[in-house]
């Protein structure tokens, strides 16, 4: 007996490779979805494509739906009839359960009757269903792009020239933007073979027919072939995954081939020379010990040997000629120094309603020098980050990056006629670039990243720009994962209300009518926040000691070193008394605003003593907290715990007396806000 697999088959013309993996990955989760929908069963569902088809498989799928039998619940009698007639109410529920008005049952729950529907349904065969379903499926991928073709008004992201749709045996019929379906695939279009017929929804089967007409359908299979022949070819052939994955999705069925070009292109930075290899031609560049060799590799799609020298030869020719123009944009690019190219930037706008790159960059040397300032950098070393903040933009005029606009840093780096220092600051300041890259070393580099992004930052949010769902059009979370990471990794302490106030001080005369300050520091406070967050909890920290942490925070190095001291005191009995303390304070103070003690109204033996020790203990909690001793800082904060429970055990808060009261409230008040300048303790747990 044949078992009942599903083979599924979109041929198209070329899919761009970067929708590929989404694709595949969607059109996996679409079918899970659509198949749960129609409660049909199944042992395990696989994608496969290459740039000209999209494949589903789905094995052991049910023969028919799962059957249905059970009571669904619908509106009380009283809604459901109206003088013995029927509602809107009622003939909606019997649609909405597929049975007659006839058919409703009444039933008591509770107190209340209620209509009822008891449904007993047999399922659907799977084979009258699957034509729809398949439809569904193919209909439900989100398209990045879409078009029309010929008189058809059907959209796809490219046109459909053939469908593959097997169960079991058989065909599963139905037509689709014109094309019906059938069970012959399209071979290679270098394959002698014109046409696949296959004669059941058999994986391994069709993976062969495939792989003889010269195709290799399993992305995995054709990767690893890829990488496989690049290596044997290079063994030393730089195979980074953004181009593997590219490079994948290119061809059906791939064939390396090794070229060289001329050793005097060497002399160019080797970014470039990688950059122009991977950008303009999809080529793996090889090394020897590290360095760049005069020599490349290609894949080709399906290429016989009786052509391999003629397209050896051609791809020399074309990257010769793309090495010969980088060596041009070289060359004249380093007639101007950068210093002469900063006024240009007036020139490039830098983001709608917030000037131009030089405006930019001005904003970006003040910020930077308000930094290094507050973390204390030697006046030296102020020199060197003033001088990469004042360059970091220059090489945006240059030719080089005109043409390869991801070489913007590395330029600047090499084109610098100044110190190693500032050319690695201009490189650094672009790091982190997206999520695992290396971040800034140096201190030029690590201050004028800070800087850049957190200026950018500052301006989009105070025009109102956010993210919303997944658009980020100015790379926003970008630059906050890059501006915590930063701040994490090199422990450094810096006050984000200050740098929010300087920075927005800066954008006056360029953005009309910006947002309250308030307003934006919240706002920029709360989207940290949520990447902060994210960062904590894939640390594997609680929930509660996060939301304790992250209470009016604006420092972000010191969320983590409050998380690393309250995970290491939580075993402590001594911190559950603050804990305990800091909660109960915070729910009674709630809502007093004032904080200001009089210490004349101060009449009972235990206010007396709590505000005492809590005047002389604060100061030595700040210094604790200043220096980052969280854990000293929670020790110390403990001796309130006592004096605290006998205030509670021996004054009475909510006195008749107005003036005791509020002073009593007050005093609560200045302690709970202490409490919560360091962490709102109530949460945790």
């Amino acid at each position: 007996m044949i078992e009942k697999n599903v083979i599924f088959e979109i041929g198209c013309e070329e899919i761009p490779a970067r929708f590929m993996s989404r694709f595949l990955k969607e059109l996996k989760s679409r079918s899970a979805q659509e198949l749960k929908a129609e409660r049909i069963g199944y042992s395990k569902i696989e994608t496969y494509g290459t740039y000209r088809r999209l494949v589903l498989y789905i094995e052991k799928i049910d023969s028919k739906q799962e059957d249905i039998a059970q009571e669904m619940k619908g509106p009380p009698q009283e809604i459901a009839f109206r003088d013995g007639k029927p509602t809107q109410a009622a003939l909606g529920f019997a649609k909405s359960a597929g049975v007659t008005l006839k058919e409703l049952k009444i039933k008591q729950f509770g107190s209340k009757n209620y209509v009822v529907a008891n449904i007993d349904r047999k399922g659907v065969k799977a084979a009258k269903l699957l034509p729809q379903i398949l439809q569904n499926i193919i209909k439900s991928i989100y398209l990045p792009l879409s078009m029309r073709w010929g008189n058809i008004e059907y959209k796809f992201i490219r046109p459909i020239h053939w469908i593959v749709a097997l169960y079991g045996n058989q065909i599963v019929r139905f037509e689709l933007a014109g094309v019906k379906s059938a069970n012959s695939s399209n071979s290679h279009r270098f394959s002698k073979v014109k046409k696949v017929k296959l004669q059941s929804a058999n994986i391994e089967a069709y993976k062969k027919k495939l792989l003889k007409a010269g195709v290799v359908v399993d992305q995995e299979e054709r990767k690893r072939g890829i990488l496989a022949q690049v290596k044997k070819l290079a063994p030393n052939a730089l195979v980074e995954d953004d181009l593997l994955n590219e490079v994948n999705y290119l061809v059906e069925n791939p064939v390396a081939l090794a070229g060289k070009f001329d050793a005097k292109y060497l002399k160019l930075p080797k970014e470039v020379l990688i950059t122009s290899m991977k950008k303009n031609q999809k080529y793996f560049p090889t090394l020897s010990d590290g360095k760049l060799e005069s020599k490349f590799v290609v894949i080709t799609d399906g290429a016989a040997k009786t052509y391999h020298k003629n397209i050896r030869e051609g791809n020399q020719k074309v990257l010769s000629a793309r090495l010969e123009d980088a060596k041009f944009f070289f060359e004249e690019d380093n007639k101007v120094s950068l210093g002469n190219r900063v006024g240009e930037l007036e020139k490039i706008a830098f983001f709608e309603k917030l000037g131009n790159m030089k405006q930019k960059t001005n904003r970006v040397v003040a910020m930077a020098e308000f930094i290094a300032k507050k973390l204390n950098v030697s006046t030296s070393q102020i020199r060197a980050v003033l001088r990469a903040a004042e360059l970091c933009k220059a090489d945006l005029i240059t030719q080089m990056v005109f043409e390869f606009p991801t070489l913007q840093g590395v330029m600047g780096r090499e084109y610098v006629k100044e110190s190693k220092e500032v050319g690695q600051g201009i490189y650094e300041h672009y790091l982190p670039r997206h999520a695992g890259d290396s971040l800034p070393q140096t201190m030029p580099g690590i201050i004028v990243s800070l800087a850049d992004k957190l200026d950018t930052l500052i301006g989009c949010f105070s025009l109102g720009y956010e993210p919303t769902g997944s658009a980020d059009p100015y790379g926003l979370r970008r630059a906050a994962i890059g501006i915590i990471a930063i701040l994490k990794n090199k422990e450094i302490k810096l006050n984000l209300f200050g740098v929010v106030d300087f920075g927005y001080k800066a954008y006056e005369g360029i953005i009309a009518e910006p947002k309250d300050l308030s307003a934006v520091k919240k706002a920029l406070l709360k989207f940290l926040g949520i990447r902060l967050r994210k960062v904590l909890l894939d640390q594997k920290v609680r929930h509660d000691i996060i939301d304790a942490v992250l209470y009016n925070y604006t420092d972000v190095f010191d969320i983590f070193q409050k998380v690393e001291a309250i995970e290491g005191a939580m075993g402590e009995k001594w911190f559950k008394l603050i804990c305990e303390s800091a909660d109960r304070i915070v729910r009674i103070s709630k809502g007093h605003k004032n904080d200001k003690v009089n210490p004349a109204d101060l009449e009972d033996v235990a206010e007396k003593e709590l505000h005492s020790i809590f005047n002389k203990l604060k100061w030595e909690v700040e210094e604790k907290v200043k220096s980052g001793n969280y854990k000293a800082a929670f020790e110390r904060l403990s001796s309130l715990s006592g004096p605290i429970s006998d205030f509670f055990d021996q004054v009475l808060v909510m006195h008749k007396d107005e003036r005791l009261k509020n002073n009593r409230l007050a005093l609560l008040r200045s302690i709970a806000n202490f409490y919560l300048k360091i962490a709102n303790f109530s949460e945790i747990q």
